[in-house]
């Protein structure tokens, strides 16, 4: 669980963004998220707090995104994952499970990692770092290993002494 956490409503302040139900019940969500959320985990999560749909997170979540206040995680299969970009959540790399799209953040990339990567010359402007590692998740991997077990011929299976 995080230790410390932004302010919804100095945030939205900060941002130039009016404080409107929908904004603080989306915000809030992402606010105390433990990893990412999609826009169906956010309609869970703010479900009842605020008469909000689908349409609306998108706008929301668009507003955030182009303000600074939330990065978006491109997953690749067209559904994104949102977290807050502030200095409780520093840039940080992301692992996605390509079989149930799960995403987990891991450890931030100190300071001097990420400066020697981006003082090398080059012809291009960085202007957003976004780093997932993709593989399968420890569930998937124990689900696929039991469902190869399953397929396996009673005779070919190795019997355990």
């Amino acid at each position: 669980m995080k230790t410390e956490q932004c302010d919804a409503s100095e945030t939205l302040k900060k941002s130039g963004l009016a404080k409107t139900t929908q904004r603080m019940a989306v915000l809030e969500s992402l606010i105390v998220a433990e990893h990412p959320l999609n826009v169906n985990e956010i309609l869970d999560k703010t479900d009842g707090e605020a008469k909000i749909n689908r349409v609306t997170v998108y706008r929301i979540l668009s507003s955030f995104r182009d303000s600074g206040i939330i990065r978006e995680i491109e997953t690749g299969h067209g559904i994104s994952s949102y977290e807050m970009a502030c200095t409780h959540n520093p840039v940080h790399p992301h692992f996605r499970c390509r079989s149930c799209g799960s995403i987990t953040c891991l450890p931030p990339l100190t300071l001097s990692q990420a400066w020697d990567w981006l003082a090398q010359p080059a012809d291009f402007a960085v202007e957003k770092i976004d780093v997932q590692l993709i593989g399968m998740c420890a569930q998937c991997q124990q689900q696929e290993d039991s469902n190869t077990l399953a397929s396996i011929p009673d005779e070919e299976v190795p019997q355990q002494r």
